[in-house]
C-alpha cells in the first residue's frame, strides 16, 4: 500500500512540475510576444519581429514569422512599437500622436531610472524625440518657449541622423515656426521633407502651400497646392497618391476662399470619390474642407452635416477631428442649439486640449 501511494505521489509530483512547465513556458511565450517589435502600417496592417536599424527613410525588421529582413518604407508607416520599451513611453508616444503636449511631458514625469537604466539606442532615441515633440506640442498650445522647443527639436535630428522619426521632427519644426510668423524658417524646415520619399515631396510641398494659406495669400496657395498634385510619382504610390488627393483638398479650401465655394465643393467630391473607402485619414480631411467649402458659402446646414460627419465616423485623426468639433461648437451655437455647441466644446477640451482650435474657440465664445 505504501509502495503504491509512494508511486501515486511521484506521478503527482511528475505531473506538477509539468504543469508548471507548460505554464512556465506560456509565460515565457507571452514575454516574448509582448517584446516582439511592431511596425504598424497606415493600410492596417503591421510587421512583426525585430528591428535591426532605422533610418529616416525606413525601418529594418527582420520578420518574425519568415525570418526575411525587410525595410519598411517610412512613408507606409502609421506608428512604431518597441518591444522592450517602457510603458511610459509608449503611453507617452500616444498622447503626443494624439497632439496632447501637456499629457504626454506629464507622462514622462513617471519614468524612472530602472525604466532606462541599460535601455537600447532606439529605446533611448524614441525617448527623446517624444520629450522634443510634446515640448513643442506644449509650446504652441501656451504661446511661450517656442525658442526653446525649436531647438529641442534640432537637437534631435543632429543627435539622431538615422531615427525613423527625422521628417516627422522637421515637420513639427516647421509647423512651430509657422504659428510663429517665423514662414520663412518654417518653409525651410519643410524643405527637409524633400530629402525622403515621393509621398514626403509632396507633403512638403504641401505643407509650404500651408504657410501661404496661413498668411491669407489664398490665389498663391493654390498654385502651390496644385504643383504639389503635380509631383512624379509612381503611378502604383499610394502615399503619394494620399498626399495627392490632401494637396487637392488644400486647394478647395482657397477656392472656397476666394469666393467660388460651389466649385470647391465639386473638387472635394473628386477626392471623396478618388479615396479609398478605408482611408479614415484622407476622409477626415475630405469632410472638413467640404464643411469649410459649405460656411463659406453661408451653408451652415450642410457645414453641420460634413463636420458631424468627422465627428461620428472618421475622428481617429486628432487634428481633424479637433478642426470638426470647433465648427459644431460654432455652429451649433449660432443655429440656437447650445447644448450641443457645449457638448462639442467640451469635447475639444477635454480630448484636445493642447489644440490650436481650442485656442480660437474661446475668443470666439466670449471665455
Amino acid at each position: 500500500m505504501a509502495g503504491a501511494r509512494n508511486r501515486r505521489m511521484r506521478s503527482a509530483v511528475r505531473t506538477c512540475v509539468a504543469l508548471a512547465a507548460v505554464v512556465l513556458g506560456g509565460w515565457a511565450i507571452d514575454a516574448a510576444a509582448q517584446a516582439v517589435d511592431r511596425v504598424r502600417l497606415l493600410d492596417r496592417g503591421e510587421v512583426t519581429g525585430k528591428i535591426t536599424g532605422t533610418t529616416p527613410d525606413a525601418v529594418e525588421i527582420e520578420d518574425a514569422r519568415s525570418g526575411e529582413a525587410k525595410k519598411v518604407p517610412i512613408e507606409t508607416i502609421r506608428d512604431v512599437l518597441i518591444g522592450d520599451e517602457p510603458d511610459v513611453l509608449r503611453n507617452a508616444r500616444g498622447m503626443l500622436q494624439r497632439r496632447d503636449g501637456a499629457r504626454a511631458t506629464a507622462e514622462l514625469a513617471n519614468l524612472t531610472a530602472q525604466d532606462t537604466d541599460g535601455a537600447s539606442p532606439l529605446v533611448l532615441a524614441e525617448l527623446d524625440f517624444v520629450r522634443a515633440g510634446a515640448a513643442a506640442l506644449g509650446a504652441m498650445a501656451a504661446g511661450t518657449g517656442q525658442d526653446a522647443a525649436a531647438q529641442g527639436l534640432k537637437t534631435f535630428v543632429s543627435k539622431h541622423a538615422k531615427s525613423h522619426h527625422t521628417y516627422e521632427a522637421w515637420e513639427l519644426l516647421g509647423d512651430l515656426l509657422g504659428q510663429t510668423g517665423k514662414y520663412a524658417d518654417a518653409a525651410t524646415a519643410y524643405t527637409a521633407l524633400e530629402k525622403g520619399p515621393p509621398a514626403l515631396r509632396v507633403r512638403a510641398a504641401r505643407a509650404k502651400a500651408g504657410l501661404l494659406f496661413e498668411q491669407g495669400k489664398f490665389a498663391e496657395a493654390a498654385g502651390e497646392f496644385e504643383n504639389a498634385t503635380k509631383i512624379a510619382t509612381n503611378p502604383d504610390d499610394q502615399a503619394s497618391a494620399r498626399q495627392k488627393r490632401a494637396a487637392d483638398l488644400g486647394r478647395a479650401r482657397c477656392v472656397a476662399r476666394q469666393g467660388q465655394a460651389p466649385e470647391a465643393v465639386k473638387l472635394i467630391d473628386a477626392v471623396v470619390k478618388a479615396a479609398d473607402p478605408e482611408d479614415s485619414d484622407t476622409l477626415a480631411l475630405a469632410y472638413n474642407a467640404l464643411g469649410d467649402a459649405h460656411r463659406a458659402g453661408g451653408q451652415d446646414q450642410d457645414a453641420l452635416i460634413a463636420f458631424l460627419t468627422v465627428d461620428l465616423v472618421y475622428n481617429s485623426r486628432p487634428e481633424s477631428h479637433a478642426e470638426a468639433l470647433y465648427n459644431l461648437a460654432e455652429l451649433w451655437e449660432k443655429a440656437g442649439n447650445p447644448e450641443r455647441s457645449r457638448e462639442a466644446r467640451q469635447s475639444l477640451e477635454g480630448s484636445y486640449p493642447d489644440s490650436p482650435w481650442l485656442k480660437k474657440l474661446k475668443p470666439a465664445q466670449g471665455s
